[in-house]
């Protein structure tokens, strides 16, 4: 199961939640590119199973990746199922993610569908690794752009994704960061904000 907090941002926040993290010990920080498409029939097949399938390119190394089950806390964070697997096409994710835990019979069954491009996401991404004791978490500043058949909106957002740990230690960190900045939350994913469009 993924944890993680999701806020609403914009350019002086971004620069905020850098501060933040740059002066915690033990920060390391790298900045990738990722072009995420995502995949379903027309008839939203996977969206009634609550599922996303999603192909991205990190720094130009393929990713496929199954969410299940998203759900979200009035404080901003997030709980789902994620399983993901370095694939070239959606065909070979979905042969590789069961491997990964995903469902067999959903993969196996989206395989058959006639998967079409839903949207996509095209975003910088600073991701910071931070480390408090013997929990570790990720805070990624994502900067970008929302696609959809032709129309664009803007990304920005801060999220900050539970890795190794106490738990605890993690949501403590989230509140000291939302507090710190004033930062809102974000209760929709890139996908539903995409989908919107």
């Amino acid at each position: 199961m993924e944890q993680e907090y999701k806020w609403r941002a914009d350019q002086a926040l971004l620069g905020g939640a850098l501060l933040w993290a740059s002066s915690r010990i033990g920060s390391q920080s790298r900045t990738i590119h990722m072009k995420s498409r995502y995949f379903d029939t027309a008839d939203g097949f996977l969206k009634l199973r609550g599922a996303a399938l999603r192909l991205r390119q990190e720094n130009g190394v393929s990713v496929c990746c199954m969410k299940l089950r998203d759900e979200t806390t009035p404080e901003g964070c997030r709980t789902h199922e994620e399983y993901q697997c370095e694939a070239e096409t959606l065909e070979d994710g979905l042969l590789l993610l069961p491997g990964k835990g995903a469902p067999e019979t959903l993969c196996a069954e989206a395989a058959k569908a006639p998967l079409m491009e839903q949207c996509a996401v095209d975003f910088m991404r600073v991701a910071i690794l931070l480390q408090e004791h013997d929990t570790v978490c990720e805070l990624a500043l994502d900067q970008g752009e929302l696609r959809r058949n032709g129309r664009a909106a803007p990304l920005c957002e801060i999220e900050l994704e539970f890795l190794a740990g106490d738990a605890q230690v993690f949501h403590a960190l989230a509140s000291e960061l939302a507090e710190h900045l004033s930062l809102e939350p974000e209760p929709d994913s890139k996908l539903k904000r995409a989908m919107a469009l």
